[in-house]
């Protein structure tokens, strides 16, 4: 492809310089081609030269054909038979003596001088197609300007961004390329003119963020600028490559406002592990968190974020107090990957999770509590039963209200509850260590899950009857009621569990009798009832 392949037309009578010239090797990249012709048929190809071999060669050469290039052999006997004109007209003169026309070593160097000026040449214009080709199949603008600021070279990327031509862009300046009125002028061309003062006085090649007024309106552009120093070192212009990045601000500042309006706090990590970017939800959680950009999050959260554990919903879960108020919020870490899978980085997002938490706990409590006496229900009592079914003792106390049908039906349903609640109040009191659940209607249950003798449970359970006795007596409406209790106890000989199910049977058993031997009794399991 890159090969020079070189012609070389020999105007003679005979063969006598084609034969000498063969014996030459080729320049490298070069490929020479000789032929002897007495005539030429015109057009000539562009990599040829024609070698005129005397007098008559030459004047015939010069007159009907004109090639790219002319060599002429005379002897220094036959200068005199040429005028000026002629003599211009050659590129090469290639002087011989008149008594050895043919001298193999002053041919050849004159040859090896013309073959190297046509591979220079064929170098040059391989070369320009190379740039050229290259210039104008950069998307980029890029341009060439002398030292006033005219363009003198633009490739296509330029073009198609003005809206111009070449030759309409070609020594003209910036206010009229972006068609930017006059009057803006000032302003506009002495943005970019101070840029190019810039990069001419540092001598290398800068960069710059440039805003252009269009005719499409405002563009933002990434420009390299470089000075064009000579051999010399003189200061020749400039050339750039801008690349127009008003679409990737554009998106960047739409992504912001997408942050922005997110009702969680975020952190963008780079693939290096550092803060690029917050939004104002976070700065609203955590007070001075805008100076982080540029630190390894890692580090912040390290030192910052304490107290982190596993949530439910994966991420982690921490607890803070902001300002006075506990809060809890939810992190999660989300990586980025680039369009080939690799690792970017990460979008940390916090939520504030204190309501939805604080809901969870109001709703699982009303789930596993009593709505009108406020104590735990049947539901909380078998899993709280499941929790402590591997303690040393665990003793059961089933309590039920006598005669609190009639206070119902005599005084109203109001008055019932107002019972319950007053029952529930003095379990509270008796019993405030212990588990107290309401299985419904007028029917308790106290769990002792700790070292407890049945002595000791039963004396609290008599002083529990004996002071609710008291508090019913105080009111006309209760005096009718009293209550009964039943208990059972399981004690753990070694390891393994209690069988809860057998001791609330047992516990039932006891206060069914209770119940049946004249109600306001106690008794427990296994022994002879005590009234």
């Amino acid at each position: 492809m890159y090969t020079g392949k070189f012609t070389f037309y020999i105007l003679s009578e005979n063969r006598k310089t084609e034969e000498i010239l063969s014996e030459i090797s080729p320049l490298e990249d070069c490929e020479y081609s000789f032929r002897t012709v007495s005539t030429l048929d015109c057009p000539l190809e562009v990599d040829c030269a024609v070698i005129a071999d005397g007098a008559e060669a030459v004047i015939s050469a010069e007159k009907k054909y004109k090639p790219a290039r002319l060599a002429a052999i005379v002897p220094a006997s036959a200068l005199t038979e040429f005028d000026g004109g002629i003599l211009n007209s050659a590129d090469d003169l290639w002087i011989m003596p008149d008594d050895d026309i043919y001298n193999e070593a002053l041919l050849m160097s004159y040859f090896g001088r013309l073959a190297g000026a046509m591979k220079e040449s064929f170098d040059y214009r391989r070369l320009r197609i190379c740039f050229d080709t290259a210039f104008d199949s950069i998307p980029d603008l890029v341009w060439f300007k002398d030292t006033v600021g005219s363009h003198l070279k633009v490739n296509n990327g330029f073009c198609n961004a003005v809206e111009k031509t070449k030759e309409q862009i070609y020594k003209r300046g910036h206010y009229y390329i972006w068609d930017i009125p006059k009057e803006e002028y000032d302003q506009g061309e002495y943005v970019c003119l101070e840029s190019e003062d810039v990069v001419m006085q540092a001598r290398k090649t800068c960069l710059f963020d440039e805003k252009v007024k269009t005719k499409h309106g405002m563009g933002q552009f990434k420009t390299y600028k470089s000075p064009l120093i000579d051999e010399n070192g003189e200061i020749l212009g400039t050339c750039g490559i801008a690349h127009d990045v008003t679409d990737l601000h554009n998106i960047h500042r739409e992504l912001m406002v997408v942050l922005e309006s997110m009702p969680f706090g975020v952190i963008i990590e780079d693939r290096e592990g550092k803060v690029v970017s917050t939004n104002k939800k976070l700065c609203e959680m955590f007070p001075g968190v805008s100076a982080i950009t540029g630190q390894y999050y890692r580090e912040w959260k390290a030192q910052k974020l304490k107290g982190i554990k596993p949530y439910i919903h994966g991420g982690e879960e921490i607890s803070l107090t902001i300002g006075g108020k506990s809060i809890t919020l939810w992190l999660r870490e989300i990586p980025m990957q680039s369009i080939f899978g690799e690792g970017i980085g990460h979008i940390v997002m916090f939520s504030d999770i204190t309501s939805e938490q604080e809901y969870a706990k109001q709703t699982m409590h009303r789930a596993n509590t009593d709505f009108l006496t406020g104590l735990n229900n049947r539901r909380s009592l078998f899993s709280y039963l499941n929790r402590c079914a591997g303690e040393k003792t665990l003793t059961l106390i089933t309590i039920d209200l006598d005669n609190f049908k009639k206070v119902n039906d005599s005084y109203g349903h109001h008055m019932g509850d107002e019972a319950l609640i007053a029952t529930s109040q003095r379990l509270l009191q008796s019993f405030p260590d212990d588990f107290i659940a309401r299985l419904g209607g007028d029917e308790f249950l106290v769990v002792i899950s700790g070292e407890v003798t049945l002595g000791q449970a039963e004396e609290k359970v008599q002083d529990f009857l004996d002071l609710l006795k008291a508090v019913y007596d105080e009111r006309e409406e209760f005096r009718i009621m009293t209550a009964s209790a039943g208990i059972s106890q399981s004690i753990l000989e070694g390891d393994g569990r209690h069988d809860v199910e057998k001791i609330l049977r047992e516990s039932d058993e006891a206060l069914y009798r209770a119940k049946n031997s004249g109600k306001d009794k106690l008794c427990v399991y296994g022994k002879i009832m005590r009234t």
